[in-house]
């Protein structure tokens, strides 16, 4: 397996291609009715192992262009100008303000971060019994024993921030036992499935590609995919009933969210963003019974999806070049009699390898092939 330049490129576009196919297959209800929100998580495993696995393969076929690659390559790696012993090129422009930007992005996001977790820290934990009763119906598998649950008026979305130590966010507002019991469901849901470890894969790919316009969406398409996803661990839960009590919930969240100014950063809300569009798709799978439907075959379009993953490997494109004496493991031509010889040319001489093998052209001979035979053409050289 090679990492080079071109199959990071190759990589950099399949990843594009394959969040944008997510963006498409997210908005076809009929797509989401029938395989629920598989598919989505599917591609959004490949499309984050196609980035960071930027590799050929065994199988991968290597394209080498002649001309126009080359060309744009040449373009980008000749020095425009010169200081001292350093060539500043197009490339290492735009390296340098590629990373920077990425640099600058993940600075302000942990700082971000960074801020949001020491003012948790300052506030207190809630201590209603009523609540802690309801979380603990809604945790069966227990894992958030020591979870530090806290209410308060500026949180505008009930969320869960944190790895090791995870705090639930509830804003002030008075649900009902079932609402808030499915609005607790789908944090624990989002802590027990590792969703913010995957948004924030993400969202640091996101981070490092910024320059990408089809990776912008990456993120905000990875956390509505995940919200589904704790939807349908919800509906799993509930009966129709408390289904419907769950939806009341999220409109409640709805109204009171106004974008104050305790954001969860790096965390899972209930509510991501107030789009209309993604907001209805979700109350239309759960009220259509979408997850729990139980004669859809949900892993069908797995093969398909699988297939294009691989066959985005099959092909590297990479500019044609002469080989070198490198590429031959360092051989020696000690002697007239090793199995080489050279052909003189108008400018040069071509190496070869009996009986026809072309290896490379030099202008002049190196001192340890001096030894090698001389002729005027091939067919002279196989004669002997």
């Amino acid at each position: 397996m090679d990492f080079t330049v071109f199959s990071l490129t190759v990589a950099v576009v399949w990843t594009g291609i394959f969040a944008k196919l997510i963006s498409i297959l997210r908005k076809k209800m009929s797509v989401l009715q029938y395989f629920s929100v598989y598919p989505l998580l599917i591609l959004l495993l490949f499309c984050i192992l196609r980035i960071i696995l930027p590799l050929e393969l065994p199988y991968t076929i290597v394209v080498e262009s002649e001309n126009i690659v080359p060309m744009v390559r040449d373009f980008f790696e000749t020095p425009f100008l010169q200081f001292g012993y350093i060539n500043i090129s197009l490339l290492l422009l735009i390296g340098i303000v590629w990373i920077l930007g990425a640099v600058i992005i993940l600075f302000r996001r942990i700082w971000t971060y960074y801020h949001f977790r020491r003012f948790l820290n300052f506030l207190p934990p809630s201590e209603d019994k009523r609540l802690h009763q309801l979380f603990e119906k809604a945790d069966i598998h227990s894992r958030l024993r020591n979870v530090k649950i806290i209410v308060h008026s500026e949180v505008e979305s009930p969320a869960i921030a944190g790895c090791t130590h995870p705090v639930v966010l509830l804003p002030k507002i008075d649900f009902e036992d079932d609402e808030l019991l499915g609005i607790l469901i789908h944090e624990i849901s989002h802590y027990r499935y590792k969703h913010h470890l995957i948004k924030f894969i993400a969202e640091f790919i996101s981070i490092c590609f910024w320059w990408n316009p089809f990776f912008r969406t990456l993120a905000a398409e990875t956390a509505h995919a995940l919200e589904m996803h704790s939807d349908k661990v919800v509906c799993s839960r509930l009966d129709a009933v408390r289904q419907k009590k769950y939806i009341a919930g999220i409109m409640k969240v709805i109204e009171n969210k106004k974008y104050s100014s305790i954001m969860p950063s790096f965390s899972s809300s209930l509510v991501e963003e107030m789009d209309n569009e993604k907001l209805q798709q979700r109350f239309h799978m759960i009220l259509g019974n979408h997850y729990q439907n139980k004669k859809k075959i949900r892993f069908i379009i797995l093969p398909f999806i699988l297939a294009v993953f691989l066959l985005s490997y099959i092909v590297v494109i990479q500019p044609y070049s002469e080989p070198k004496l490198s590429d031959y493991d360092g051989r020696e031509f000690p002697d007239a009699d090793c199995g080489y010889y050279f052909i003189k040319t108008k400018n040069g001489y071509d190496l070869y390898e009996y009986p026809k093998r072309f290896i490379i052209h030099m202008e002049e001979i190196q001192d340890t092939l001096q030894a090698l035979r001389i002729y005027d053409s091939v067919e002279e050289a196989n004669k002997k």
